[in-house]
């Protein structure tokens, strides 16, 4: 585990010291979908009979001409610390969603707009099977998102969305959810789902948050569901944490 936070925290780095754009994040976008497409592609970029260095000079000779070279760069620097082929096609992923989510400078709003999608997908069964049935084509599921969405959320949430719909194999919500989790790891704060009857004021809002700041010792960035379940209380969750004070229907 703490290895692989070093490694996620290095390509961070690099990824963050290249100020990515949205050509960038075109590239980055390719290359995951190459990787997904291609086993030949994320078996040699990622070969362990190669050292580090070599993998990363043979990401950027294969993608030299084809993306931008911050979005090689990226690829090359994953490529480099990578423990296998779907560890490199999920350190590429990771590199592009946290990209998306940074450009702009958005990235409160484009969280909380995500969590929000995720919220009414986990609330609506029939809109969730039709988003993730295979029978259905990924551009015609992505295309009812961005009716759905439409001017409701920003152009980079609606994308995020998108893609979530792309990664074959994984639960959508489980998806859209570990991008809000992403999003305040790019801010050093820490997720905590808040659930509750009724509207909180403004006043109950900062007393959560305070209380959750002096009890896990850093930033908290509160993510607030409605539940017609609950009658009163409160229910917060914080990773695996839950502190459940609510009284059920």
């Amino acid at each position: 585990m703490i290895e692989t936070e070093i490694r996620m925290r290095e390509l961070d780095a690099k990824a963050d010291s290249l100020q990515l754009g949205p050509a960038d994040i075109d590239g980055l976008t390719t290359v995951v979908d190459a990787l997904a497409d291609q086993a030949r592609l994320r078996g040699a970029l990622s070969d362990p009979t190669l050292s580090g260095d070599a993998r990363s000079e043979l990401a950027l000779r294969l993608l030299k001409g084809r993306v931008s070279a911050k979005a090689a760069a990226v690829v090359a620097e994953a490529a480099a610390h990578c423990r296998g082929p779907r560890d490199l096609e999920d350190l590429v992923e990771r590199s592009t969603i946290r990209a998306n989510l940074e450009v702009g400078g958005e990235i409160d709003q484009v969280s909380e707009e995500i969590f929000r999608f995720a919220r009414a997908v986990q609330g609506d069964a029939d809109l969730l099977k039709t988003l993730t049935d295979p029978r259905i084509g990924l551009k015609a599921r992505q295309e009812l998102v961005s009716t759905l969405l439409g001017a409701k959320a920003r152009p980079q949430s609606i994308w995020l969305v998108q893609r979530a719909l792309a990664f074959r194999g994984r639960p959508l919500v489980k998806t859209l959810d570990s991008y809000v989790e992403l999003a305040a790891q790019v801010r050093a704060s820490t997720v905590a789902r808040v659930t509750v009857a009724q509207p909180l004021s403004d006043e109950q809002i900062a007393a959560i948050k305070a209380q959750l700041v002096r009890i896990y010792g850093g930033p908290i960035d509160l993510r607030i569901e409605l539940d017609p379940e609950v009658l009163g209380g409160v229910r917060i969750q914080v990773g695996d944490e839950i502190i459940d004070g609510t009284i059920q229907n």
